[in-house]
């Protein structure tokens, strides 16, 4: 049984996906992290060979503009794939929301967060400081800004949402997310609303640990997804899960590995037709579901080093679960380096699972279509 409605696509692609490599198939479902603000020769070698479909940047990244414009140009240079045919846009994605989320160094602007332009009813304000990310974006050679938040701060001591929420209630940032979305498609970079199936009524960060969102199916139907059914009317390209877990929809599994939530609930019942992204694999709380233990550090990004030495196994079978539960992209943002596990992992299940193979090249075809068609980037 697919995942989703099976889209008829020619038996030219079949033919093109099935000639690549294994480890070249598994990279269509790829965006992995670079470790330093200039590749090493192991990362150059690990691009070449497995050819993700995109990457995710972090401030770690960057030292200046100059040398951030370099290391993009590297990054696709390396990534790019022989056949001219089924070419598709390479994907630069950024966190890059303002206020505390905000990927680029100084001198690059930080920007105000979320929160505050809804509380001053600062449209124009919030419009300027996306246009002004977006400048920055094209010039750099960034495609996908990882914006909107669409989560509503129903928590008020939600410890990750806080102010990067654009309001407390539904309507509220279902006005100032579909600002920044349709911003964004307009000037021709590729967005994302994040989270779903909601992160605003949490009590806790799962960068650290697990989050629970304990509500009722019939409130996120009439609250935390009023912004996201939206933006999948504007016709958002990208939508991220987020690692909670709403014992009423499934008990055991958070969103990322739910098949429940993110095919079932977001493709089928709200008919998002875009492109899933799973959130960073590496956070504890995805790890914890495996039963791995780390310091909580090892999962925070922007301000620590990439980790050479946390135990991360988990991510093979994470990367297949997700997969199958709906999500078409995968996220783990250290380094190409660390990430190249989940790659071999998916290789080795598309080439000894015939079912999971059919259903990878369904995927497959859908991020081919997605990129191509929603926008010529």
């Amino acid at each position: 049984m697919s995942l989703v409605a099976q889209e008829k696509f020619p038996n030219t692609f079949k033919k093109y996906f099935n000639s690549l490599p294994f480890l070249e198939q598994a990279g269509f479902f790829l965006w992995p992290s670079i470790g330093k603000s200039e590749l090493n020769k192991n990362e150059i070698k690990l691009f070449k060979k497995i050819k993700p479909s995109g990457c995710i940047l972090f401030k770690r990244n960057f030292t200046d503009f100059a040398q951030g414009k370099i290391l993009i140009a590297n990054v696709k240079k390396n990534c790019e794939r022989a056949n001219q045919k089924y070419k598709m846009p390479f994907i630069v994605s950024i966190d890059e929301e303002g206020g505390r989320v905000s990927r680029l160094p100084l001198p690059f602007l930080r920007g105000k967060p979320a929160l505050e332009f809804s509380d001053n009813n600062d449209e124009l304000g919030l419009v300027n400081q996306v246009l002004h990310q977006t400048f920055v974006a094209k010039g750099l050679g960034i495609n996908c800004i990882l914006s909107p938040v669409a989560d509503i701060l129903t928590e008020p001591t939600n410890p990750v949402m806080g102010d990067r929420c654009f309001g407390r209630d539904a309507l509220t940032v279902l006005k100032y997310s579909s600002l920044v979305n349709k911003t964004l498609l307009s000037e021709q970079i590729f967005s994302c609303a994040k989270h779903f199936p909601g992160h605003g009524n949490t009590k806790t960060d799962s960068h650290k640990e697990f989050s629970t969102s304990d509500v009722s199916l019939t409130t996120l139907k009439t609250r935390e997804w009023i912004p996201f059914k939206n933006l999948i009317a504007e016709k958002i390209p990208f939508i991220m899960a987020a690692h909670v877990i709403v014992p009423e929809l499934d008990p055991k599994f958070p969103a990322t590995l739910s098949y429940e939530i993110l095919t079932k609930q977001l493709k089928k019942n709200l008919k998002f037709k875009g492109l899933v992204l799973s959130d960073d694999l590496r956070m504890n709380a995805i790890a914890n579901f495996y039963q791995q233990s780390r310091a909580i550090e090892s999962s925070i990004t922007e301000t620590n080093p990439v980790s050479l030495s946390e135990e991360d196994s988990y991510l093979e079978q994470a990367a297949i679960d997700a997969l199958l539960a709906g999500c078409d992209i995968l996220l783990s943002c250290q380094s190409i380096e660390r990430e190249a596990r989940i790659a071999y992992s998916i290789a080795k299940k598309l080439k000894n699972d015939k079912l999971f193979h059919k259903l990878m090249l369904e995927k497959a075809w859908k991020i081919f279509s997605t990129l191509t068609k929603t926008q010529k980037i």
